[in-house]
């Protein structure tokens, strides 16, 4: 395997994650070329098709990107195609699992040599979102309990209803204030925040004003 083998690789598996996806959704190279002009980096139908053909030898990460939104598929999977194979080259000459190859890239990876200041700041995000998650689900059931109980047309169901609710909104108090801690604990760290969604911007206005 010499060093100008692996990029083709790694171009011929873009293709086929681009061919095998557009011939499952019916589209034409046309209609991807159409859509990737609608999101404003036009990619000619001559290149698709030749990409397709094993007639480029590069692929770039912006075409990429592109494509793999065209095609409604995480741009990981294009590079590494999960499932297919047990095993890929990540590198030249470094053969490595499939899943391997994708938790590097992704920043999972287990080894020493990832235990860097990157990697901390990944996971300070990875657990940003799961508390985003949590406190979105709990404030979710507490509404759906708060409309269960304006329906019931018992006093005991409405009560249960009700008991439920203050439960909920209990537990979405101590979720939020999860979510403040860790936004206050990546902000020390010199780590800005990633935007909240619209049910929680009152938070980022009150983080602002501190």
């Amino acid at each position: 395997m010499t060093q100008t083998d692996w990029p083709s690789k790694v171009t011929a598996r873009v293709a086929d994650a681009l061919r095998a996806r557009r011939e499952e959704l019916g589209l034409t190279a046309q209609d991807v070329a159409d859509a990737c002009s609608v999101l404003g980096y036009p990619i000619p139908r001559s290149v698709i098709a030749n990409l397709e053909n094993g007639r480029r030898a590069s692929v770039g990460l912006a075409e990429i990107l592109i494509l793999a939104e065209v095609l409604g598929v995480p741009p990981i999977t294009m590079l590494f195609p999960l499932g297919t194979a047990p095993t890929i080259e990540v590198l030249p000459g470094r053969e490595v699992s499939m899943w391997d190859a994708v938790a590097w890239v992704t920043g999972e990876s287990r080894e020493e040599a990832m235990k860097a200041p990157a990697q901390t700041v990944l996971n300070m995000f990875r657990e940003h979102g799961i508390l985003v998650s949590v406190a979105l689900l709990s404030r979710r059931m507490g509404e759906e309990k708060r409309r269960e109980a304006a329906l019931a047309s018992d006093p005991e169901h409405r009560a249960r209803f009700l008991g439920m609710v203050a439960e909920f909104d209990r537990i979405h108090a101590r979720d939020i204030q999860a979510l403040r801690d860790w936004r206050a604990r990546m902000r020390e760290q010199e780590v800005v925040p990633p935007a909240l969604p619209d049910d929680f911007a009152y938070l980022e206005s009150s983080e602002s004003a501190q």
